[in-house]
């Protein structure tokens, strides 16, 4: 059976953690392809230093250029409203049908929050979760996640490994705003089309 990783998220800017995350998953799980896909309008979000959709969706397509088996989708960016996971992979259930495993790749902070989100049952039932957590995270919240009842059912689905991911994108942003690129945390050309189009210097 093919496997297909999909890695989403809002990508603010993408970063090495996302590649590092996709490449760990990939090798892992054996996975055939890993899709990146960039929201639109995150429903979860403030939007108030959000990157365009068009630049945000060019620095992942440069970020990944180069990663064998690595790809970016607009199908979030091109659907209108707001971009909900189970929307993306019901899409994705139909496109690929049975023959295809579909395993949504993300970080231990968003697994965290599943109970805010859109289906989140559902979308337990038609695809596996690969969740990162960093070295002597707290994973109080993700245990308490796992206990609730409808959740619990599924928990053969979600699959826990351990990375040494550095820093977050707020906090790449942050950096930014106060005057310094991080670029250590950037692949090169992502640091240099945020220098070049001046994102996130308002350091809102």
């Amino acid at each position: 059976m093919k496997k297909i990783g999909i890695m989403g998220g809002t990508f603010n800017p993408v970063h090495n953690g996302h590649l590092k995350l996709s490449v760990a998953a990939k090798r892992l799980f054996k996975l055939n392809k890993v899709i990146f896909i960039p929201t639109g309008t995150p429903p979860h979000k403030d939007t108030t230093n959000i990157a365009d959709k068009e630049q945000r969706f060019k620095m992942v397509k440069i970020a990944v250029k180069g990663f064998k088996d690595f790809e970016v989708s607009r199908i979030e960016m091109n659907r209108p409203g707001y971009s909900y996971a189970i929307d993306t992979f019901n899409i994705l259930k139909r496109k690929y049908g049975e023959k295809v495993k579909l395993y949504y790749i993300m970080g231990l902070d968003s697994i965290n929050e599943i109970l805010t989100w859109k289906k989140p049952i559902e979308l337990l039932k038609i695809c596996q979760f690969i969740v990162a957590t960093r070295p002597k995270a707290k994973v109080r919240t993700f245990k308490r996640v796992l206990k609730f009842p409808p959740i619990q059912q599924y928990v053969s689905n979600i699959h826990l490994i351990e990375l040494n991911m550095g820093i977050s994108s707020s906090e790449i942003r942050d950096r930014i705003g106060h005057g310094k690129i991080p670029r250590r945390y950037l692949p090169k050309a992502v640091a240099g089309y945020i220098e070049k189009h001046g994102l996130y210097r308002t350091g809102k």
